[in-house]
């Protein structure tokens, strides 16, 4: 009877011992479901980019990407326009979250960039025109600059870059652009802002196909038209008088190849 006695009291002990460590330990366990449960809820799956209202460029995107699987609520907001910073020139980023596991980033620029296809260069290629006795010369043997420059282009390597009206040049993937830009040295973010202003400007006042900056002059290219020189930088006041006499220029002499407006005076060639 002893026996039995102790035995069912070290059974209660233990049963109430076992409650006791069940207690403790179920809240902990659900505390433990709950949190695993809600970082599902704000886990990052999908993101939308957006910079100035247009989808963001894949240098963006790829920054962003990073974040994929991780907690919402944990994003760091000042570092993460630090690192988008780092590979594109922007301003401002909105972030919200008004989806489960989706985020909304929002980036503004300083402003539009221009896409361009880059040629690095040794040796910056010599145009016929150039080689004219005069600057009234129009023989026939000499070809329009905007010609030379695009055989020239098409057996050098291209790279893609996005140009900024700060002066930046953001790299990103190749595509077909309509400003085409030779150098053989690294221009400097003046030159770069002075072709960014001078490509908005002609796109507003003529219609062109293809710009070619080779140097420091700039070759617009014009089917059935004279190519159109600008030389770089430019005044602004000066060059849109200019273009907005081109058609009245191109009219002055039959035949002509080239409008030059890099010269005080337009010469028509």
């Amino acid at each position: 009877m002893n026996s039995s006695k102790k035995f069912n009291r070290r059974a209660r002990v233990s049963i109430e011992t076992l409650r006791a460590k069940i207690k403790i330990i179920f809240p902990i366990a659900l505390l433990i479901l709950m949190l695993f449960l809600a970082n599902g809820f704000f886990m990052v799956k999908k993101i939308n980019c957006t910079l100035n209202n247009v989808t963001c460029p894949k240098e963006i995107q790829t920054t962003l990407n990073k974040l994929l699987g991780t907690n919402s609520l944990l994003i760091n907001q000042k570092e993460l326009l630090t690192f988008i910073k780092a590979v594109y020139p922007v301003d401002k980023m909105n972030v919200d979250f008004k989806v489960f596991n989706t985020i909304n980033v929002n980036l503004s620029g300083n402003s539009p960039f221009i896409p361009a296809n880059v040629y690095l260069v040794k040796q910056l290629p010599v145009i016929s025109m150039d080689q004219a006795p005069s600057t009234t010369d129009s023989a026939s043997w000499w070809k329009k600059p905007t010609e030379e420059l695009n055989s020239f282009i098409s057996s050098q390597e291209v790279l893609g870059f996005d140009l900024w009206e700060n002066g930046s040049m953001t790299p990103i993937a190749t595509e077909e652009a309509n400003l085409k830009f030779i150098f053989s040295e690294k221009p400097t973010p003046e030159i770069v802002s002075s072709i960014f202003k001078m490509t908005n400007i002609v796109n507003k006042y003529v219609d062109t196909s293809t710009i070619y900056i080779a140097g420091n002059r700039s070759f617009l290219s014009r089917p059935g038209q004279p190519d159109i020189i600008v030389g770089i930088p430019f005044d602004e006041g000066s060059l849109i008088s200019a273009l907005q006499s081109i058609s009245y220029l191109a009219t002055i002499k039959k035949d002509a190849k080239v409008i030059d407006l890099s010269f005080k005076n337009p010469i028509i060639r």
